[in-house]
């Protein structure tokens, strides 16, 4: 309780007893702001089997091109929620490339599944591999987008190209 709204809780269950309380304790709850990692736009948790496995095998091997992968990190560092608002020339000025060559790659990123586009210049991400937010939102955002029934079964099945790779190993999160 707050010193104006009346009075300590512990003393007046004390006082019901007949005892009076031999410590008071008073606390301060302190808010710490998101992480400032660079920015202050808070972070994405990015899932480490992707990030470990399935990425970095898909550059090697051109399943991916890079500026597809560039194009990708701008969306995962770009979500709320999963939600992204964007246009091509926003993406093209950050990566310093043609804007034309943006729309290309986010056909591309659509193709395999990482990225769904809602309508133009609005897409969502696919919260199996990045999200920014808790668990619970994640599942909330999951179960959304699995109700769409979409053809393509995003968010649960990811081009061919990408789900190569057997779930082994501990750590791959």
């Amino acid at each position: 309780m707050r010193a104006d709204d009346g009075p300590d809780l512990a003393r007046l269950i004390a006082e019901q007893f007949g005892k009076t309380p031999v410590h008071e304790v008073r606390t301060t709850v302190y808010r710490r702001p998101p992480h400032d990692m660079l920015g202050a736009d808070g972070y994405s948790l990015v899932s480490n089997y992707f990030l470990r496995r399935v990425l970095p095998y898909c550059l090697m091997h051109n399943a991916i091109t890079k500026l597809q992968s560039a194009v990708l990190s701008n969306i995962i560092g770009r979500q709320k929620k999963g939600r992204i608002a964007v246009t091509h020339a926003e993406i093209a000025e950050e990566l310093g490339v043609k804007r034309t060559s943006i729309g290309h790659a986010l056909d591309a990123l659509c193709e395999k599944n990482l990225i769904h586009r809602t309508k133009r210049s609005t897409y969502q991400l696919n919260p199996r591999v990045a999200y920014n937010g808790n668990g619970q939102e994640q599942y909330d955002f999951l179960a959304e987008l699995r109700a769409l029934a979409l053809d393509s079964r995003f968010p649960d099945e990811l081009s061919p190209e990408l789900t190569r790779f057997p779930k082994t190993g501990t750590g791959t999160g």
